[in-house]
């Protein structure tokens, strides 16, 4: 009987880790073009400047990997320790606050919206 509870555990918790492929693709289809609104201007865009705080949005590696400032961009399985998450929801919550993206003096500022931040938190915690 423990095996097969043991099992059972095993099976459900690998139902919810997410290959690199995968990753990649749901990024591609379902992040990416979010990211291209709010984020691309500044953070990667023109490739020949570096992204503003070092935070490049233009790949799914450099998404995970974060900026200079804010630490990891992506924690698997965690929105609140990620900073794309975070700076994002700071953005539509607090866009006064000195951590909000996109920043309220940007040029073009187009933040995510409650849809679409929930879009972001459900990627990142269904990652594992």
């Amino acid at each position: 009987m423990r095996i097969l509870a043991l099992l059972t555990l095993v099976s459900a918790t690998s139902a919810f880790a997410a290959s690199d492929a995968d990753r990649e693709k749901a990024f591609k289809a379902d992040i990416a073009p979010l990211l291209e609104k709010s984020c691309i201007g500044c953070h990667g865009k023109d490739k020949t400047k570096k992204p503003k705080g070092g935070f490049d949005a233009t790949s799914l590696a450099s998404v995970v990997k974060g900026g200079k400032e804010s630490g990891a961009g992506i924690t698997w399985g965690d929105a609140s320790k990620s900073s794309l998450y975070k700076t994002s929801e700071l953005g539509i919550s607090s866009p006064d606050d000195d951590l909000a993206m996109p920043p309220k003096k940007a040029k073009e500022r187009h933040p995510l919206t409650k849809e679409q931040l929930e879009k972001v938190k459900a990627f990142i915690e269904s990652n594992k």
